[in-house]
Parts: C-alpha cells; structure tokens; sequence
C-alpha cells in the first residue's frame, strides 16, 4: 500500500533521533567483562582487523559455541575502522539498531497503510528498556546485526506480496541467509511472514483453515534455509559444551520455566524497571506461579483467537510473541540464564503490534482519535525513552553493571563469579574474594566460580591451595577451558612441569588453532622459565631504572598487571635505551591481549639489542597469538640463528609447523629438542602424535 513520501520520512527521521538520545550516551561506555573479551577485546582473530586471515577464521570457527560468521566479520571490520576505542563499537550497534526500527516503520506502513501506529509500534521498538541489552552490549551485535536483516526481509516481504517478482524472491532469500549467519534466532521468520499473510496482507483467511498450499511453496527454500542453519546451531552449541543437559536442568523445569518467561516478558514489556544482565536459574518453581502463568498464557491465546475475525492483528502479534521466542524459550537450556532481555528483541515486536493497532481500535468512532491517539503513544514512548536512557547508563563499566544486576536479582552466582573475576583481574583482591564466596554460597559445584577464587589464591602466591580449586572446577564441568590453563598456570609455578603440560594440552584440544591459547606461550614458559625476561637483574641499567624493572616484575608475579605496566613505563623513562624493559613491558601486554603494543615494544628491544634472544621468543610468541604464523617462525628461527641449542624455539617452531601442516619440519625440531633434553614429555607425545598421522 503505497504512502506519501512526507508520510514515511517524518516518522524515520523521529526515530532515528529517539534512538541517538537514548542510545548516543553508549558512547561514553567502556567495553565490560562479560563476553566483550570473548567477542573483542582479548579475541586475537577480532583484534587483526577485518582481513583474509579473520573472514576465513570467522566462516570456520565455532567460538563462543556459536556459528555466526557475518557478527565476527562486522566487529573486525570495528576494529578496524576504531581500534578498540568503545564508542565506535557501541555507536555501530546503536546505526544497526535505528536501521531496524525505520526499516520496521517501513514494511509496516507499506502492509498497513497506517501512518500513525505503524510509527507507534517503531517507536515503541526503538526505545523500549528491554532493548537496552541488545543495543548497548557490545558483544550483543549479533542481535541488532540479524534484526537488520530480519527487517529488510520485511520490507522486501511486503513489495513482493504486493508485486511479486523472482528478483524481490531472491533479494529475500539473501537477506535471510545473511541474517542467520550473525544469528539464528532468526529462524522463525517464515513462520512469521506465514501470519502476515494473514494479516495485514490478507493473503489468506487467519484461523479457518491451514495456509494455502502456494503459499507455504513460496517459502519452501526459507524454510530449508531455517532447518539447515537450525541444525549448524545445536552442533556446535553441543560441541562447545553450552547445551546443558537434562540431569543439569530437567525438562519438567525447564517446561515451567518457559511458561514463567512468557510471562515474565509480558510483565517486563509494561514494567521494565528492574533489570539485569543475567537472571539464572532456580533449583525450583513455585506450583502456583506455574499455574498461574499457564493461566495467563492460555487465556490470552484463547481471547486473541476469539478476536480473529474482528480484530485478527491481536492473535498475529501474539502468535508472533509465542513464536518467535520460541528458540530462546529455554527447553532447549544453552547458558544458566532463566531468560533474558535480549532474547525479547525481535518477540516483542508482536506485543507493540497488539497495543497500537489495539488501542486505536479501541477509541471507535471518537472524533479525535488521531490525535488522542498520538497523545497516548507520545507520553508511552517518552516513559521508555527516559527509562531506556537511564538503563544504558548501567553499561557504562563492568562494575556499574554488575552492582546493578545484583540489586536487582537474588541468588546471582553467575554475576557474583563475574564480578569476582573482574575485580580480580583489576588487583582487587579482597573484594573480588568477598563477590566469589558469595557465589560459591550459592552455588557450590559453580565451576567458573571456583576457577576463579583458584586465580586469586593464584595471584596472592598461593599456588598449592589453588590447584584443588581448578580440579574442583574441572570436576564439575570438564570443558572449562580457562580453568585447564588455569590450573596449568599454577601447576608451573610449583614446578610440575609434566602436569601443568598435560593441562595446557588439554585446553589446547578443547580450543584448537586459538593461537591466544595455544601451547606455544607455555611452551616457552616450560622451557626456559629463568630465562632473561624473568630475571629482574638487567646489566647496565641505571639504578633508579633497576629499582621500577625490578618493582615491575614483583607486580607482575603477584597478578597487579596495570601497576606492574605503570611501573616498566617509569623504567623505560629514566633509561629508554634499555632493552630488557621492552622486553618485559611488551610480554606484560601480550598477557593482557594487546598484541599490536606488543609487538611494538618487543621490537624497540630487538631493535636496541639484536642479540637478545628472550626478546625474539616473546616476540615470535606474540605474533603467533596474533595469528602472524610465519612472522613469529622468522623470530624463532633467528634465536637457533643465535643458540643453535635453544630448546624453547625449537619446540615453538615444531608447534608451529605441525599447525600449519608441515609435518616433516615439526618432527624436526622435537627430534632437535630431544637431542638437547633426552627426557622432554611434550617434545616425545609431540612426535608420537605427528608420526601417527599419515
């Protein structure tokens, strides 16, 4: 239904301007540590840049036990063009977000014909509270990404039931396939475009019978798309361990936790005024709440369809929530979250269909009804609007954030871990201790949770009390990746070299080709532990120079890493010509995943002194965390230039080759390393496993 340009434009640009208002102070937001490291921050494929090296990465992983290659490719593009300045990460998703909302404008209005509450149901999406989470996380890209596409599809949809031609089929097919692969929530689109047709396209009569055969045709290659992009989802969420299982969460709780969540939205859509990032599960539910949410929930199906003839829009929009809540419901459990905001991105899109077009209908015949209508939406989207400013504002750091979810939700483990982990890592160790008791309180058998109390023991030089804490960990749940390098980690430090490799073994099979963990950093630290990285002695360094190096190492040993980099910094000030402190300095930062500064500072110290060979080690080992694989071999290769006998480059050497597939070079140089050190554990399975291949 066509409508004038004035018609479309006025509204679009209001939009866009809402969502700059609620959403222009993410700009101001830090990244926070709950999966902004996974996705940007201290993911090394992300961190390069959009090249050739990540798209192909981004197509074939499956990291974060998730196959979404185009959000992969649209956070290195990011960095990219921002580095890893959080604002121009964040007002990206905010652009993707406003793109959604026009783009929901438009196909409404060109379905409907109806200018003020196609606006209504837009406004309503772009600045609703519990959209906050999808737009100001970060890591949350994938949801505003493929609601982009998702969108679009509408849109086309709409041209082509109105014209329908092969190339709008085919425009909608694109859109859909590239929706999916930055999320697959998106998979019930089909059955989506099925209910507009209908209503408000009216291609077939809602609720007498099933949909015309031509149709369900029509989407047939839609609906192949959906299986297929269905089936990737649960093998690599199984594989990565995020599929829990049902003696972990039982179906009878997971099917009333579903009718709980339904409601639960519903009640978050009119009151969004308490919530968090995380809501986890409880070990049980209320029979009455159950109940009553069944209540709720088929009394509302059972009215919406009564209503189908006069007001079919009513069952459309709830059958549209029902639907497409339907993959994030929770019967099948991935993560610990009962619900969450972001999974009522695109559902909610129903429930704002029911409200405007319900309560027009509503006002009958009044003779103001436009404008007692626009009133009513202006003062609801202003509410939301000042309510969504203020919940962005608890996105502004990892601690605003977390404070916050605690306030407002009971029993949080899940947070209390994070929180403790986050502290940790900023030296706060006390604190952190007090956020990660808590969690164990509640949940004693949490793994992340003792992983973590391991890590503060850890950094306190209590390396003996944290080991049985990471095989606690372990015990509970033995694909917790950072728990095995972990407990490699401090396995290391108490001089079980054999064990500690065995654990970063592990870990390097559960995350295989991840250079930031792969073998090759620990490899070195197994091999050369006192070598002149490690010393605090440096020759020829002035003394007041030696006394920061030598405060910079203790920091560092004690897990106080910010401290640690101010005070190399100080040393590099007062005798800048000194190699060994860029040395150190660029390590420090290649543990805290900023490997381009590394790499930087590394080189001033081969640059200053060509003939340090720790320097060629960490570097090579930065570069290989970087993915630079054959840059990193030029710098070991030139360290058996310097000391042919060097056992740490000749196993790094033999790890790289064996990943790239070279296995004639990586049983060279185990064969080397066997030479020097007869009796080296990694170097023997090493070759076992390559002369097993064939």
């Amino acid at each position: 239904m066509r409508v004038r340009a004035s018609t479309r434009w006025g509204p679009a640009l209001t939009i866009v301007v809402l969502v700059a208002a609620v959403f222009g102070r993410t700009a101001w937001n830090g990244f926070v540590d709950f999966d902004d490291p996974a996705y940007i921050t201290e993911n090394p494929h992300v961190r390069a840049g959009l090249t050739v090296e990540t798209i192909l990465w981004a197509f074939s992983t499956g990291h974060q036990s998730n196959w979404h290659p185009l959000t992969w490719i649209s956070h290195a593009l990011d960095v990219t063009l921002f580095g890893v300045n959080p604002a121009g990460h964040h007002l990206v998703s905010a652009a993707l977000h406003a793109a959604s909302a026009v783009l929901l404008l438009l196909a409404l209005l060109r379905m409907t014909g109806a200018p003020l509450r196609s606006a209504a149901v837009a406004a309503l999406f772009a600045v609703h509270p519990l959209h906050v989470e999808s737009v100001a996380w970060a890591a949350e890209r994938k949801d505003v990404l493929s609601t982009a596409f998702g969108m679009g599809c509408l849109l086309v949809y709409a041209h082509h039931a109105q014209r329908p031609s092969p190339g709008m089929r085919r425009l909608l097919l694109a859109l859909f396939a590239l929706g999916l692969m930055a999320k697959p929530m998106l998979v019930t689109l089909p059955f989506v475009l099925l209910l507009l047709d209908a209503w408000p396209l009216r291609r077939w009569e809602l609720g007498w019978s099933l949909p015309p055969a031509a149709l369900v045709r029509e989407k047939i290659p839609l609906f192949l798309l959906a299986a297929a992009s269905s089936v990737v989802t649960w093998t690599v969420q199984a594989r990565g361990g995020s599929v829990a299982a049902l003696d972990v969460v039982p179906l009878l709780l997971r099917l009333q936790n579903a009718a709980i969540a339904y409601v639960g939205y519903l009640a978050d859509t009119f009151y969004p005024v308490e919530l968090g990032v995380l809501y986890p599960y409880g070990t049980a539910i209320a029979s009455w709440k159950v109940a009553g949410a069944c209540v709720v929930v088929a009394a509302l199906t059972a009215a919406t369809w009564a209503s189908r003839r006069s007001a079919p829009y009513l069952l459309v929009g709830w059958l549209w929530y029902l639907g497409t809540l339907v993959p994030v419901i929770g019967v099948v459990q991935v993560g610990v979250q009962s619900h969450a905001d972001r999974y009522a991105y695109v559902p909610l899109i129903g429930i704002f269909l029911m409200i405007a077009w319900g309560l027009y209908d509503l006002l009958g015949a009044v003779a103001a009804r436009r404008t007692i209508f626009a009133s009513w939406m202006a003062l609801v989207v202003t509410a939301c609007a000042l309510l969504a400013w203020r919940q962005a504002g608890y996105w502004r750091d990892s601690e605003a954030l977390f404070t916050r979810t605690l306030a407002v939700t009971e029993g949080n483990y899940v947070i209390e871990s994070n929180f403790g982990g986050t502290l940790a890592r900023e030296g706060r160790l006390d604190k952190a201790m007090s956020h990660l008791e808590a969690a164990r309180r509640i949940r004693p058998g949490y793994a992340p949770g003792l992983s973590n109390i391991g890590v503060v023991l850890l950094r306190q030089g209590r390396a003996v009390e944290a080991i049985p804490l990471f095989r606690d960990a372990l015990r509970f749940k033995p694909t917790h990746l950072e728990a095995w390098l972990n407990l490699g980690n401090a396995l290391e430090k108490t001089g079980d070299l054999d064990g500690a490799a065995a654990a970063y073994r592990e870990a390097e099979r559960l995350a295989p080709g991840e250079p930031a963990i792969s073998a090759l950093a620990r490899a070195a630290a197994r091999s050369r532990p006192a070598r002149a990285a490690r010393s605090p002695e440096v020759p020829n360094a002035t003394p007041e120079a030696l006394a920061s190096y030598t405060r910079a190492n203790e920091l560092r040993d004690r897990g106080r890493l910010a401290e640690a980099e101010t005070q190399y910094r100080e040393a590099i000030r007062l005798d800048p010509g000194c190699a060994e402190f860029h040395n150190n300095l660029g390590s420090l930062l290649g543990r805290q995943g900023r490997l381009d500064e590394a790499v930087a500072e590394i080189a001033k110290a081969v640059e200053r002194k060509p003939g340090l060979t720790a320097a060629h080690i960490n570097l090579g080992i930065v570069l290989a965390m970087r993915g630079d694989d054959e840059a990193a071999a030029t710098q070991f290769a030139e360290v058996l230039r310097l000391d042919p006998w060097d056992v740490t480059a000749h196993s790094n050497l033999g790890v790289l080759r064996a990943r790239q597939g070279r296995r004639d070079e990586a049983i060279a140089h185990f064969d080397a390393v066997l030479r020097i050190e007869p009796g080296n554990a990694d170097a023997s399975r090493a070759l076992a496993e390559l002369k097993a291949r064939p």
